[in-house]
C-alpha cells in the first residue's frame, strides 16, 4: 500500500487556492458586451441588469460593460436607457462575446426599422428657420464733434432681432438672415433723436459636433450692419426760417464687418418618426473684424465723405430659436 504525502506548505496553497475559486464559481459567467445605438454611436451610462434581479451594472464611455451573472437566476439581461425602447439578450451556451445591443430610439417605429438600416441625418438637406438676437457693442466717439453727444451715446448699443433662412447638407451650413431692432426715440430740448438698426448677414458653417442632441458649428459670417440716424424738431408747427435755419439731420451708416465664432444648439425633437423635425435653442459667440475702417454713409441720395470711425468692441454674442426639418423616408 502506497501512501501520498503532501508536505504541509504545498497543501496549505492548494486550500487556499480552493477557497479563493469558490465565490468566481458561485458567480457564474462574466457578460461583456457593447451598447450602441441605430447609428452604431455608443451609449454611456446604459444599465445593464440581470433579468428580474438587482444584479446591474452600466456602460462606460465606449459603450463597453461586464455583468457577472447570478447561477441561480434565469442567464438573461436587459438593456434599459431613457428615450431608448428596451432591449432584452438571453446568454446561452453558444452566445458570442463581446454582446452586441443596438438600442432603438423611441421616436423611430420599431417595426418600419431594420438592423441593417443606419439612419445618416447628414445625406438629406436639412432646413433651418430661426429667429435670432444679436448684439455688439459700438462706439461713434470719433462723430461727436460734427453730431454732438446726444447722438452718439444713443449709437453706442446696436441690438437687432430677426430671422434667418438657411439649409444644411452634409455638415455644412448656409444662412441668410435679417435683424432689425433697437428703434430709439428721445426728446433732446425741442429735438427729437430718431435711430433705427439694421442688420444683413450671410452666414457659413460646418458642423463638428451633430448629434441627437447637441450641435457645435464653427462660423462665419459676412455682416452689414445699417444705423440711420435722424434729428428733426420736436415741434408740431415750425416756422419756415427756423426750419430753413435749423435743417433736420438724416444720416445711413453702413459698416461691414466679418465674425468667426462658435455656435453651439441644444435639439429638441416634436415626436415625428427620425430626427426631420425638431426645435433647438442656440447660442452664439464670436469675434467680429471691420471689413472697411471707415464707414459708408448715404443722406438723401448723397454720398458723405469722412476721416472718423466706428469702433467696434470685438466680442459679439447671440441666441437663436429654430426649427429644422427635412423631407422625410422611412428607415
Amino acid at each position: 500500500m502506497y501512501r501520498m504525502i503532501i508536505p504541509a506548505g504545498r497543501l496549505t496553497a492548494l486550500l487556499l487556492l480552493a477557497a479563493l475559486s469558490l465565490p468566481a464559481l458561485s458567480q457564474g459567467k462574466v457578460v461583456t458586451g457593447t451598447v450602441s445605438d441605430h447609428r452604431n454611436v455608443p451609449i454611456v451610462g446604459v444599465r445593464v441588469c440581470q433579468t428580474g434581479s438587482t444584479n446591474c451594472t452600466s456602460s462606460d464611455m465606449s459603450g463597453m460593460f461586464h455583468l457577472a451573472l447570478d447561477p441561480e437566476i434565469e442567464s438573461m439581461i436587459t438593456v434599459t436607457c431613457p428615450g431608448f425602447i428596451s432591449a432584452e439578450v438571453r446568454i446561452a451556451e453558444t452566445t458570442e462575446f463581446p454582446v452586441r445591443v443596438k438600442l432603438i430610439p423611441m421616436y423611430l417605429e420599431a417595426e418600419n426599422w431594420a438592423d441593417d438600416t443606419e439612419f445618416v441625418p447628414g445625406k438629406n438637406i436639412i432646413t433651418r428657420s430661426s429667429i435670432g438676437y444679436d448684439a455688439i457693442l459700438t462706439d461713434f466717439t470719433e462723430f461727436t464733434g460734427l453730431l454732438g453727444s446726444h447722438n452718439t451715446e444713443a449709437m453706442d448699443y446696436f441690438a437687432v432681432a430677426g430671422p434667418e433662412i438657411g439649409a444644411s447638407f452634409s455638415r455644412i451650413y448656409t444662412g441668410l438672415g435679417i435683424g432689425m431692432g433697437y428703434n430709439y426715440k428721445e426728446d433732446y430740448d425741442t429735438l427729437v433723436v430718431d435711430l433705427k438698426n439694421t442688420l444683413f448677414k450671410l452666414s457659413l458653417g460646418y458642423d463638428i459636433i451633430s448629434s441627437r442632441r447637441i450641435r457645435m458649428t464653427p462660423m462665419i459670417s459676412l455682416r452689414l450692419m445699417k444705423s440711420r440716424l435722424r434729428n428733426y424738431s420736436g415741434e408740431s408747427r415750425v416756422k419756415l426760417e427756423d426750419y430753413l435755419r435749423e435743417k433736420e439731420t438724416d444720416l445711413r451708416f453702413n459698416q461691414a464687418m466679418a465674425v468667426a465664432g462658435l455656435n453651439l444648439e441644444y435639439l429638441m425633437y416634436s415626436g415625428n418618426r427620425g430626427m426631420s423635425d425638431y426645435w433647438s435653442i442656440g447660442l452664439f459667440g464670436g469675434y467680429t473684424v471691420k471689413l472697411n475702417r471707415k464707414p459708408w454713409i448715404r443722406s438723401d441720395g448723397n454720398h458723405i465723405t469722412t476721416d472718423s470711425a466706428i469702433s467696434l468692441n470685438p466680442l459679439t454674442a447671440g441666441i437663436s430659436i429654430s426649427y429644422y426639418s427635412s423631407p422625410k423616408s422611412d428607415y
